[in-house]
């Protein structure tokens, strides 16, 4: 059964808290984690140096913070495509859609939160979660399939694990290298070879 949660109104450590996951969003989307100091993310926050360690330990915790909150986001893009049965592949392409967005606007500490072979145990210890939980839905929606006899042979965990791995390398590689893809064909594509690593060869699938 699920933790009911406090209705108490957010204290001012709380929104000061915020402020600092907030404030970490906007300067990691514009330098590199290694470039950035505590004094840079305490000053976009608002909050003075000492307030920060009140708060966090280091930076990569408050990295690790951020995608925690934000990756949440994902589960949310892919919800319409995750809860249906079948191909459906407006809503996947939907999802990927939206996720491809938010690529483009947090790449930079996308990348080295999920890409980074070694992005520091705080990061490492949220990373490792929130992959396991996407694969997870991933995973429940093949099978479910696969009762109904729809998808390829194969371990629904092993082709979940695949199909979000493709997801995010693809990603990366647009923000990396942004204009090098025509974004709807890229999404396109991406759609159709998800839906062929799950069900085969999908009609329709050539002609879009």
């Amino acid at each position: 059964m699920p933790a009911i949660k406090s209705r108490r109104a957010p204290t001012k450590g709380d929104q000061r808290e915020q402020a600092l996951i907030d404030a970490a969003r906007d300067v990691f989307r514009s330098k590199s984690i290694s470039q950035v100091t505590i004094d840079d993310l305490a000053g976009a926050a608002g909050i003075a140096r000492s307030g920060f360690y009140f708060y966090f330990e280091s930076k990569q915790a408050l990295l690790a913070a951020l995608v925690d909150q934000r990756l949440a986001e994902a589960d949310l893009e892919m919800a319409e495509w995750l809860a249906s049965d079948g191909l459906d592949r407006g809503a996947l392409r939907r999802g990927l859609a939206a996720g491809l967005a938010r690529w483009k606007a947090d790449g930079r500490w996308l990348r080295e939160a999920f890409i980074t072979p070694d992005p520091g145990p705080e990061v490492m210890h949220v990373r490792d979660r929130l992959v396991d939980e996407g694969c997870t839905l991933f995973s429940t929606r093949i099978e479910r399939d696969a009762r109904a006899g729809r998808t390829v042979g194969g371990p629904p965990d092993l082709i979940a694990k695949m199909a979000v791995n493709l997801r995010s390398i693809t990603f990366a590689d647009v923000y990396a290298n942004p204009g090098a893809y025509d974004e709807d064909e890229l999404l396109d594509t991406l759609t159709d070879a998800i839906l062929r690593l799950v069900y085969g060869p999908t009609p329709g699938a050539a002609k879009r």
